[in-house]
């Protein structure tokens, strides 16, 4: 049989279709995880037990969308929204469209092309009660990922933010990071600690903070296209296949907010009683000790005794994919600047200078820089002005 070779995404995408063909995970779970729905995961379990790990690649790689709207057509709907139809929400905006210029949209797709522009208004919807959540079944289907900001050394000292990662199917606390604010890079240090101990899990349930989702429209900070632009941590969890569930209020994900609570009472007197007042021997304290007291507390037997986490590949750089990334161009002295810093780049053997080549910045979250090519991997650099607080590869 031919090797087939795999981008890391289609091999994230194998091992979902494969724990589904195993009995690991449910239709509905590896849906939530690929962003895909049910019947397409039927589909591509019976492609992959047919064709193999080539079952996964889409048949039209390569080829531009059929239903793909022509660029005069969406600056004519951009036009229309922003004057004649200024005043329409987006179901009503798609069928004016239809019936008096014959363009076939959905309010769907109006929404994501105009939305980022501070364009169209939602259609106003009906309040719901609100019914108590059955658990999930399985260890690591469901992970809640919140701060907790708090005075958790003392009133004197001021709020603190705990970062804290739970599983909803059994209660349990994973990881925590103490911290001074909830911010992107203590969220992919604690999603590091957790997959690195347990694996991947098939979703989170998060609230809107914006390391999470772009929620901002309109204005000089907005991303100026017809999508929304995504979060690093969003780009992070589509690599790893974990899917995102976001929560309209604290009431919809009550469990991770309550287990906040039960912290803010307990944690706070363990921590008083042992004296520990800095964040560094906290977050030492809190997932060596108390987080595993806890969890023989109060935690609590899934329905379902199969685990839903699966294996980080060998393969995968997991700080690489939990980081932020950006592109720059190589300068004439290859050098590359970020953040108001310069960086002298050292070519790999075989290569005299790496002028004009377009290199990937990342940041890992523990705030070292790396220099990514596309071909050659990673490379070497030095900061060439003066230090600042980052670090840097040397």
């Amino acid at each position: 049989m031919k090797e087939v070779k795999l981008n890391l995404a289609q091999v994230q995408r194998h091992e979902v279709i494969k724990m589904t063909l195993q009995g690991r995970m449910t239709n509905q779970e590896a849906a939530n995880a690929l962003k895909l729905s049910v019947r397409q995961i039927q589909r591509l379990k019976r492609r992959v037990e047919k064709e193999g790990a080539s079952g996964v690649i889409h048949k039209n790689t390569g080829r531009k969308p059929w239903n793909a709207i022509p660029p005069p057509a969406k600056e004519k709907i951009i036009e229309l929204a922003m004057t004649e139809y200024s005043g329409y929400n987006f179901c009503h905006l798609s069928d004016t469209l239809y019936e008096e210029h014959k363009l076939k949209i959905s309010d769907e797709t109006l929404r994501l092309m105009l939305r980022p522009l501070g364009l169209g208004k939602t259609q106003r919807r009906l309040k719901k009660h609100r019914r108590r959540r059955k658990r999930r079944e399985r260890e690591g289907e469901l992970l809640f990922l919140d701060g907790s900001p708090h005075p958790w050394f003392g009133e004197e000292l001021g709020e603190f933010c705990l970062l804290l990662c739970s599983d909803d199917a059994t209660g349990k606390p994973l990881w925590g990071k103490f911290q001074p604010n909830e911010d992107r890079n203590g969220c992919f240090e604690v999603c590091y600690q957790v997959f690195k101990n347990f694996g991947l899990p098939s979703a989170f349930y998060l609230d809107k903070a914006s390391q999470f989702i772009t929620t901002r429209y309109g204005g000089l900070h907005s991303h100026q296209g017809p999508e929304v632009e995504k979060t690093d941590f969003q780009l992070a969890m589509e690599q790893l296949g974990v899917g995102l569930i976001f929560a309209s209020s604290p009431q919809a994900r009550g469990r991770g907010e309550r287990l906040n609570g039960s912290f803010q009472e307990r944690l706070v007197a363990e921590l008083k009683r042992h004296k520990i007042k800095d964040p560094k021997a906290a977050t030492k304290y809190l997932n060596q000790i108390f987080i595993p007291k806890y969890r023989n507390w109060f935690g609590k037997k899934p329905a379902c005794a199969q685990s839903a986490w699966r294996a980080v590949p060998k393969e995968l750089d997991l700080k690489q994919v939990l980081s932020a990334k950006s592109e720059r161009v190589v300068a004439k002295d290859n050098t590359v600047s970020f953040q108001g810093r310069t960086y002298q780049l050292t070519p790999p053997p075989g290569r005299v200078h790496l002028i004009q080549a377009r290199i990937q910045v990342q940041e890992h979250f523990d705030q070292t820089i790396h220099f990514v090519h596309p071909q050659l991997g990673e490379i070497k650099a030095r900061l060439i002005e003066s230090e600042g607080k980052r670090k840097y590869v040397a």
